[in-house]
């Protein structure tokens, strides 16, 4: 498994030209990213799945460990086709890679061992080093992907050189840690040390250490566990020398009692026998059980009784106390008690909109049957694109499909002669633990026979402190047929929507003034209103860094944006609010007209004075926070109110049946 960084340092492309799709060289595979994007298809259920199996075999065996994963990206699949020679006789292996870190150095042989008897393994691989080199201890294996999940992946991946197989690799934390920063200082920068060999000689000193690290913390718990034998605390001793997880059950004080009676009167005492079976064995044993016990000192000593001591008299204490059930509570995986609170719904965003065709590229104006099968097209094949690699029979052409299988739920209603069209899915968030997404989609006529679309997406998880404090519109998102239908085939509220600034003209303030008081309109709108210079240009050096035009790209799905000089902004709140108001009114100045009736305004020191603190997107200084100020501050705010304010909105539209 190759991660962006080894990517980064890999050899440049070998040379050869570059024929698109298919070889470049003698039986050599390339493939552009445009390619590999709409052919290999990989549903997160496959990862997900991958690491649940791996979690759940190393929690049985008790393991201290960290699982990560990834999917390889189709820019990822590029590079590796570009600077490698893949062909059918050699394939990309890693198109799902885990990483597998373990705690303890000798961990690394038993979780080899253990996905040994988990996955078909095809080959292992280990870093090659010498005697005076230091570097990290990777071991990478490559696995067949179980039958059921390769059903789950495009089958047009396995006509591009990939390989139905995933990689697992596995290096303990020690040497997680340090790494990236050896790949980074060391194995790229080459030159940094060539002059220096003092330093580089310190640096392998530092390796050394951490190398040693591994190797000590190993031998410091066996020779405590020594200790803990020679002083006759077995329960610490069974802790120290096997390194894994166990619950806090008491020793059974008729065990401790037999382990004692015995060690005085036997030479190769039960105790000497329990500290001299290696960690693998118990493992192995514990890997053996059909079912999970839970791991604690009690279940130790039953499972080394019953494989390899065969005391009578611990069978009978084991047998009467039920060992492998008792304190079965206490398995985190198995039986914790759960607490079934009701889910609580969050949409992130919701709308009911009249879709009008005006952005259907067509000579006649489109029919309403016309609009009805385009946005019925746009809704069904985003079902489609995200809901078929799990329902491989779904029906290319929009028709109706009620699907369902753990966790992922498809419904569609469609009957073209009603111009009706109702659609339910929902799946399982990969990530978070209990919470469900979902999206409602429903297209009907209304009275005059027009499109109305109503659509709704968001998630529902369980009540809880977490839940009721967080804020949903860190959430907020279309999806992505809403915004099809917006971009491809037109929708109006109030007034039609457009994804350019707008000047207002004294001619279209009544059209303005009626879509702010017309009720059916869901979509705020923004008029910011600027004095005019005397040159006769419009003066928006009060917005500072706030760009109308970006700003409209931005919320132009769910909001109108439009400018317009002094004079028509007085003539504008003159009809909304009589001709004193509008002689009175400050510009520069900007209206929210909200649909509930609301409106907000702003002026010149509301942008000058305003800060946000803003969320960044992941970058190479790992900045994820920021203060802005002025006007860029007020295009987060403004942005912000708008989507909290559709979130909001949402419970005054009448659920979709």
């Amino acid at each position: 498994m190759e991660t962006e960084k080894e990517y980064a340092s890999a050899q440049e492309q070998s040379p050869g030209q570059k024929t698109g799709a298919g070889f470049s060289g003698p039986e050599r595979a390339f493939y552009t990213k445009e390619e590999l994007d709409e052919k290999v298809v990989v549903p997160t259920v496959v990862e997900q799945d991958l690491k649940m199996i791996i979690s759940d075999r190393l929690e049985q065996c008790g393991l201290y460990y960290r699982v990560f994963s990834r999917i390889k990206t189709a820019a990822s699949m590029e590079k590796k086709f570009a600077r490698k020679e893949y062909g059918e006789d050699h394939k990309i292996q890693d198109l799902v890679g885990v990483r597998i870190n373990v705690y303890f150095d000798d961990d690394v042989d038993i979780c080899k061992h253990v996905m040994e008897k988990t996955f078909e393994v095809l080959e292992w691989s280990a870093s090659d080093r010498s005697e005076d080199e230091f570097k990290p201890t990777k071991l990478n294996g490559v696995f067949r992907l179980p039958e059921y999940l390769r059903s789950q992946i495009s089958p047009a991946t396995w006509d591009m050189c990939i390989d139905d197989t995933f990689e697992i690799q596995l290096k303990t934390m020690f040497f997680e840690g340090w790494h990236e920063i050896e790949h980074d200082m060391r194995y790229k920068g080459e030159e940094l040390w060539k002059d220096y060999p003092g330093f580089s000689r310190f640096f392998n000193s530092i390796l050394a250490t951490l190398e040693l690290c591994d190797k000590s913390m190993v031998s410091l718990f066996e020779d405590l566990g020594h200790e803990l034998y020679k002083s006759g605390n077995w329960t610490d001793m069974i802790r120290s020398h096997f390194r894994i997880k166990m619950g806090d059950a008491a020793m059974y004080p008729e065990v401790e009692q037999r382990l004692n009676e015995d060690q005085v009167q036997t030479v190769d005492s039960i105790a000497k026998r329990v500290y001299k079976t290696s960690k693998p064995v118990l493992v192995d044993l514990l890997l053996r059980r059909t079912r999970r016990v839970p791991i604690n000192v009690n279940t130790i000593i039953a499972l080394l009784n019953d494989a390899v001591i065969h005391d009578s008299k611990l069978n009978a204490i084991f047998r009467e106390c039920d060992v492998y059930n008792d304190g079965r509570e206490e398995s985190v995986g198995e039986s914790r008690h759960y607490v079934m609170n009701p889910l609580v719904r969050h949409d992130v965003f919701r709308m009911k909109t009249w879709v009008n065709g005006s952005r259907m590229r067509q000579n006649d104006p489109p029919s309403a049957q016309e609009i009805f099968e385009r946005s019925a097209q746009a809704i069904y094949g985003w079902v489609l694109t995200k809901y078929s690699p799990l329902f491989p029979g779904a029906s290319k052409e929009v028709s109706t499909w009620k699907s369902d299988i753990l966790g992922f739920h498809v419904d569609i209603v469609y009957r073209p002669e009603e111009r009706m069209m109702k659609m339910h899915v929902r799946h399982v968030d990969s990530d978070v633990g209990g919470r469900i997404w979902y999206s409602d989609a429903k297209l009907l006529p209304d009275a005059a026979g027009r499109i109305i679309l109503d659509t709704r997406n968001g998630f529902a998880e369980p009540r809880s402190e977490h839940t009721a404090e967080e804020g949903t519109v860190m959430f907020f998102s279309y999806p992505g047929f809403y915004k099809s239908i917006v971009d491809g085939i037109g929708i109006m509220s109030g007034i039609e929507c457009f994804n350019r600034r707008r000047i207002l003209r004294s001619e279209q303030i009544p059209a303005l003034v009626s879509a702010v008081r017309d009720q059916e309109n869901r979509f705020p709108l923004i008029v910011i209103m600027s004095e005019t210079t005397a040159d006769g240009q419009m003066d928006e050096s009060w917005l500072g860094q706030f760009r109308v035009s970006d700003f409209t790209r931005t919320v132009w799905r769910y909001a109108h944006v439009f400018t317009c000089y002094d004079d028509v902004g007085r003539e504008i709140l003159e009809a909304l609010d009589g001709s004193e108001a509008a002689a009175e009114a400050s510009i520069p100045q900007m209206y929210i007209f909200w649909p509930d009736g609301q409106r907000d305004q702003y002026g010149p020191e509301d942008v000058a004075n305003c800060s946000y603190g803003r969320h960044l997107e992941t970058r190479d200084d790992t900045r994820t926070y920021d203060i802005v100020h002025g006007g860029q501050a007020f295009y987060h705010q403004i942005v912000t109110d708008l989507r909290e304010r559709n979130v909001e909105m949402s419970v005054d539209i009448e659920d979709i049946d």
